[in-house]
């Protein structure tokens, strides 16, 4: 009996440890998350080749599943808004995400959303999106849609900094002490 004990210790350090072992080995760094390559138009009809075509050294992605998450991209609308105005390495994008329709669909989707946003100034910072949901939330590491999530990217769609909900205090800070950082590196 104790010869299967010590058997089955070794199986086990062999199954549970050795690949944890070879993990930290490989480096224990966060994986480099990327915004997908992806080509749309903006709500004042410009064609986008994101991320390539993002204007800012970094920007602020605010991404929505769901109309009534609005609600929580306008908390973060003045900080958002702030930081544009004061730093001009900096932009931000509102990106509602949609499944993929037919083109009938996101004519009339997209019609829609430029009724709703009467500002015409702000509709090139408005990217509605119609893909494959799962595949995008997965490029960018996003559990699920029940929150918007915000991406602070580089030209080249390395994500920066990230987040999820409403604004606070705390994420408020986090976001501006992130795009200090990222625009005064060279």
């Amino acid at each position: 009996m104790p010869h299967r004990t010590s058997l089955l210790s070794l199986v086990a350090f062999c199954f549970v440890f050795l690949p944890v072992s070879r993990a930290l080995q490989q480096g224990d760094s966060p994986a480099v998350i990327r915004f997908p390559a992806i080509t749309t138009y903006s709500l004042d009809k410009a064609k986008v080749n994101l991320p390539s075509d993002f204007e800012g050294k970094v920007n602020l992605v605010l991404v929505s599943f769901e109309p009534e998450q609005s609600k929580d991209i306008d908390t973060w609308m003045p900080t958002a808004e702030a930081l544009q105005h004061m730093n001009f390495q900096f932009r931000y994008y509102r990106m509602p995400i949609s499944s993929e329709e037919n083109f009938i669909f996101r004519w009339w989707d997209t019609s829609s959303l430029r009724s709703v946003e009467t500002d015409s100034l702000t509709w090139h910072w408005i990217i509605p999106l119609y893909t494959n949901k799962d595949t995008f939330r997965r490029a960018l590491s996003i559990p699920n849609e029940k929150q918007i999530i915000l991406v602070l990217v580089d030209r080249n769609g390395q994500v920066l900094w990230k987040t999820s909900g409403r604004m606070t205090g705390d994420k408020k800070t986090s976001l501006t002490n992130a795009v200090a950082a990222a625009t005064h590196q060279p």
